[in-house]
């Protein structure tokens, strides 16, 4: 009989014990706090200038003191001269500005008060300043530069249309209004969300430059040599993914851009030949300027003409004589294709480079023609 109790209730425990644990509560893993992931917006105008990021092959790069960056810029005479505003007009009213003057000398464009202006020469002194119209609206405008056709102006400003920094515009004279066109932003990889600046195209060796700080240090900034493009090409989406098009609109590796490298080998060449000549010219700088008047008189300076309507007269004979050159590489460039050109060519270049050889001719004799009467009125007592 106890035996049968004891069973019983060691059943009854047992078949208990499924409904005991049924009323457990089951243990709740706490909850951890949820964190949102918010995208980072993206700015539609960045993206729009990524997507038509110019193919550029870059030659070289130099990281410089910003102080003196201008240095870096080597270029042909006749592309014109860029300098400080100080070193142009010997005073530290615009310690951050730079001047351009064409190569003729007769005409510059410079920042003053953060806005661009012109100014002409005229006898022995520059014009008042004239600001330069229709560019748009900017807060801040520096380093001009204008090409040798005269027409395509080159500027760097921060606007509307900027993506951070000083951005680089481009825009064109209209000649017949006076004015500028509405300037463009001319969009990556010269520009960026840092300073972009002082966008120069040598046109006779091929060769264009720009300055930017983006990855620099403070006070330092970077000089890019490219090849400059005769029309505009860009990275066309099929040929190359979003990240490569993203790496060259940044320049992370100038090495991407040169392809087999044929093009930056010439452009190097080029480089290296000017560079030789721009020694020369310096060596002789001292004898830039020198002018016999007789066996006695040999003249350095403008200030060295004791009559001053001469003063003028030279500075028209330099310009005479810097067009008399140009006209004869041209007329040199002109027969050597001739020599080339296809015989139903040649009628119609015949012509033309037998005007160009009278009108050099002509300009020799105007030369000529200047100096005598540079000598004589400056010999009379």
């Amino acid at each position: 009989m106890r035996y049968n109790k004891t069973f019983t209730f060691l059943l009854t425990a047992l078949l208990a014990l499924p409904l005991y644990a049924q009323k457990r509560k089951p243990a709740v893993k706490k909850k951890q706090p949820a964190v949102e992931v918010v995208a980072e917006p993206v700015d539609p105008k960045l993206e729009a200038m990524l997507a038509s990021t110019q193919r550029v092959v870059f030659i070289d790069s130099v990281v410089v003191d910003k102080q003196s960056f201008l240095d870096a810029y080597l270029l042909n005479p006749e592309v014109g001269t860029i300098m400080t505003y100080h070193k142009f007009f010997h005073n530290d009213a615009e310690p951050y500005s730079t001047v351009y003057m064409n190569q003729l000398g007769n005409k510059c464009f410079y920042a003053q008060n953060k806005q661009l202006f012109t100014s002409d020469m005229i006898g022995q002194q520059w014009s008042n300043p004239t600001p330069l119209d229709g560019l748009g609206d900017f807060e801040t405008m520096n380093y001009p530069f204008m090409l040798s056709d005269g027409t395509t102006f080159y500027f760097a400003a921060i606007g509307d249309e900027g993506i951070g920094g000083l951005d680089i515009y481009m825009s064109r004279y209209d000649s017949e209004n006076g004015t500028f066109l509405k300037a463009e932003n001319i969009g990556m990889p010269f520009n960026s969300e840092a300073n972009d600046y002082m966008y120069v195209v040598n046109e006779m060796d091929s060769i264009g430059y720009f300055a930017t700080d983006r990855r620099q240090p403070e006070g330092m900034v970077c000089i890019y040599t490219f090849i400059p493009n005769q029309t505009r090409r860009v990275y066309a989406s099929e040929d190359f993914s979003n990240q490569a098009i993203r790496d060259r609109a940044a320049i992370t590796r100038i090495a991407d851009t040169w392809g087999n490298g044929s093009a930056r080998k010439r452009a190097l060449a080029r480089i290296e030949q000017l560079r030789n000549s721009s020694q020369q010219q310096a060596s002789k700088k001292k004898d830039a300027f020198r002018f016999v008047v007789d066996d006695n008189h040999v003249y350095t300076a403008l200030s060295d003409f004791r009559n001053p309507d001469n003063r003028t007269r030279f500075t028209q004979l330099q310009e005479m004589k810097l067009k008399c050159d140009k006209m004869a590489r041209e007329l040199e460039k002109a027969r050597n294709y001739f020599a080339k050109a296809p015989q139903d060519d040649r009628s119609a270049l015949r012509s033309e480079i037998l005007d160009d050889e009278q009108e050099y001719e002509q300009m020799q004799t105007s030369i000529i023609q200047m100096e005598k009467l540079i000598r004589r009125t400056e010999l009379q007592p």
